[in-house]
């Protein structure tokens, strides 16, 4: 009779939480939009033209380009032009305006001087008389400086600049991989939640059916109602596992529209499914690839390359510096006006810093220090790879493993739970027999499932980690660069012209039915 009370206050509660669930998913339901059919290699595409990740790496790019032509236009001329303009006054003017007020603007006057030369008197030129007002002044100076030697100032930082620009190039690939892996793994998690949905649905389906059973058992009176009472016991809590796995499937649904650039209550449907393809790289020749073609990795050694570019900047402080200058200087009472002074000069410049207190040994210091920092940063980014890649392929290959062995396990599984129908309507066995094999059955496939789901999302994650490109192949950029192209042409040079899902790894996914199980080499959920 306790066992009796217990099953019912359970079966009750069940109810009221699964009926609680159900009623809150549909309260907290949005309108239903229509659904969008994506295939992983649409996903991709979408997710690379909206990621704001993207947008800000090529803002980036752009204002390292922008910093490179800023340094090599530093090498050319500069016209530079000041005016003043000013009222002026004082003891030093007054003689200057008495002159003025009393006989006007300079000009001859009716005397011309005497001079006592050897021929006798001479007369000389007629003398000025008067002065301008000293009341304004306006002064106008332009200045043409062209640098001629700077040390390797310039020099330093148009190879900085140089460097940081492609260091842009590979960053920007690096984080269109992380949007691809991103979209791909937003998708694998769609799938996988849906699989598990559907075999939640099926564990609710079975356990209606045996309800059905037992209740005309009951009804028949071969049945005790303690296994009625169990029966639908199961039947609220596989109802309660189903509201959550499509509670998980909707969150999953808005997280990969919001990955690629639709609202995020839009009603997202996968054409795709999970396979399963043997993969053919050893875990050596996935890290020799990454070191490769890892674009943060090679982004790090330009790193290197603009620190010491920054160091020879440095050094330039020991160095004098020669420039061309051409002046010309006027003033006068009135704006552009030459009456008071008319002056040019032409020539070289030269200045040397003989003695600079040390700054410039200590410049140097600092520039080897953030060498050594960034080799060392280096380092770090190459032994992450490495530890990256193998840990994705070690994942890959231990899911490899389990698809195999749960395969087997689902098809035994099966076996087991139609064994246990027939004990239990024979009356061979008891219902706990009946329901055991229904959980063993529905765990095995979720396993299956989930084996799938991690082999192929290991492999995505592969991918990553060893750098298979999206636009840009990491390796021939930096060899177009290193044999003197530009970053405009080491991008051409490395440009990847297959689609996206023509990439290794991104064209496993068939558009087949979902049936469970193995076929020549392929697994499907």
């Amino acid at each position: 009779m306790k066992l009796y009370d217990l099953l019912k206050k359970k079966l009750l509660f069940a109810g009221i939480l699964s009926c609680a669930l159900v009623c809150s998913a549909r309260a907290c339901g949005a309108e239903a939009l229509p659904p969008v059919h994506l295939t992983l290699a649409e996903s991709i595409r979408m997710a690379l033209a909206t990621d704001e990740g993207l947008e800000a790496s090529a803002s980036q790019r752009e204002a390292a380009l922008h910093s490179l032509r800023s340094a090599r236009r530093s090498k050319g001329p500069v016209i530079s032009w000041t005016s003043q303009a000013y009222k002026i006054g004082g003891r030093n003017y007054e003689s200057a305006n008495d002159s003025h007020d009393a006989y006007g603007d300079p000009h001859p006057g009716n005397v011309s001087p005497v001079y006592m030369t050897d021929y006798g008197l001479t007369v000389g030129s007629p003398a000025s008389v008067g002065a301008y007002a000293y009341h304004n002044t306006f002064a106008n100076s332009w200045n043409l400086t062209v640098p001629i030697y700077t040390g390797g100032q310039l020099e330093g930082q148009i190879a900085a600049g140089r460097y940081q620009l492609n260091r842009a190039d590979l960053n920007t690939e690096n984080t269109r991989q992380a949007v691809r892996y991103a979209a791909a793994e937003g998708y694998a998690n769609l799938i996988h939640l849906e699989n598990l949905a559907k075999v939640a649905r099926e564990a609710v389906e079975r356990s209606n059916t045996q309800l059905d059973m037992i209740q005309a058992q009951f009804e028949e009176g071969s049945v005790a109602e303690a296994d009625l009472l169990v029966m639908k016991v199961n039947i609220s809590n596989d109802r309660q596992n189903l509201v959550n796995a499509e509670k998980q499937v909707n969150i999953a649904k808005s997280t990969l529209a919001s990955i690629v650039g639709l609202p995020q209550d839009t009603d997202v449907e996968p054409l795709d499914i999970f396979t399963y393809e043997p993969y053919d790289k050893d875990l050596a020749a996935c890290e020799a690839y990454a070191l490769e073609h890892r674009p943060d990795g090679l982004a790090a050694d330009y790193t290197i390359r603009a620190a010491q570019a920054q160091k020879d900047t440095a050094k330039a402080g020991y160095r004098p510096r020669v420039s061309a200058v051409v002046r010309q200087d006027i003033a006068g009472n009135a704006p552009f006006r030459s009456e008071r002074s008319h002056a040019w000069e032409a020539g070289l410049n030269i200045s040397w810093n003989i003695f600079d207190n040390g700054v410039t040994a200590e410049n140097v210091e600092q520039a080897e220090a953030n060498i050594h920092a960034y080799e060392a940063e280096a380092q770090r980014v190459k032994k992450a790879i490495r530890l990256e890649t193998r840990t994705a392929y070690l994942n890959m290959k231990a899911a490899e493993q389990n698809i195999e062995d749960t395969a087997m396990a689902v098809k035994q599984a099966e076996d087991s739970y139609e064994i246990a129908q027939v004990r239990y309507e024979e009356g061979v066995d008891v219902l706990l027999g009946l329901t055991d094999a229904q959980d063993k059955l529905t765990r095995a496939k979720q396993n299956y499932l989930t084996a799938l789901y991690q082999y192929n999302l290991s492999r995505a994650a592969l991918e990553k980690a060893m750098g298979v490109p999206v636009a840009v192949d990491a390796l021939r950029y930096a060899a177009a660069e290193r044999k003197g192209a530009s970053a405009d042409q080491a991008l051409k040079a490395s440009q990847i012209e297959k689609n996206l899902d023509e990439h290794e790894g991104y064209d496993k996914q068939q558009k087949t039915d979902g049936s469970l199980g193995t076929n020549s080499g392929k697994s499907h959920p």
